[in-house]
């Protein structure tokens, strides 16, 4: 809603990538999109909805998970907490099947919950890390959830006990 400066700008881009893919590499940068952000054309909203489409998404996240899976990191990273049971990643996972993925980015980023938190100028950030009722906050998501499934990381040679050795250390 603020005219941001040039180097907060930087900084919410920056934000952005970090929050969608978990880093920022150059040669994975938008830059139109980077540009229509900067010059007033779009949206933090749309932004956002331009690196859930974008081809490094796709690559990263989509094709290398099932449409549950897949359900699970949008929501994670655009709605900022975990789906709240199984039927929920159903239900989108649905939609992902008869939307395709540019049905459902647009369904979650019209959806209530995220226009209410997030509104069109503020990008998203994982939400009740630190519960009143708990002495600890949750795991980040990518902890807690990596990018690729068991699968996949198996095929690129992750042995499945880093992982789980990565988030007990955490713990």
């Amino acid at each position: 809603d603020n005219i941001l400066s040039p180097s907060d700008l930087g900084v919410l881009i920056e934000a952005a990538y970090r929050q969608i893919f978990f880093y920022a590499f150059a040669a994975d940068r938008e830059t139109y999109l980077e540009s229509q952000l900067r010059n007033g054309q779009i949206t933090v909203r749309d932004f956002i909805r331009g690196l859930l489409l974008s081809n490094t998404f796709k690559k990263s996240f989509y094709d290398l998970n099932n449409n549950y899976r897949f359900v699970e990191q949008v929501i994670q990273r655009v709605l900022g907490r975990d789906p709240y049971n199984e039927r929920e990643k159903i239900a989108w996972s649905i939609v992902v099947a008869t939307k395709g993925i540019v049905g459902f980015v647009d369904e979650v980023l019209n959806t209530e919950e995220y226009l209410r938190n997030f509104g069109y100028s503020t990008v998203p950030y994982q939400r009740r890390r630190i519960l009143p009722s708990q002495s600890e906050g949750e795991l980040p998501f990518n902890i807690k959830s990596p990018r690729y499934e068991d699968y996949h990381r198996t095929k690129l040679g992750f042995p499945q006990i880093i992982w789980q050795v990565e988030v007990r250390r955490f713990l």
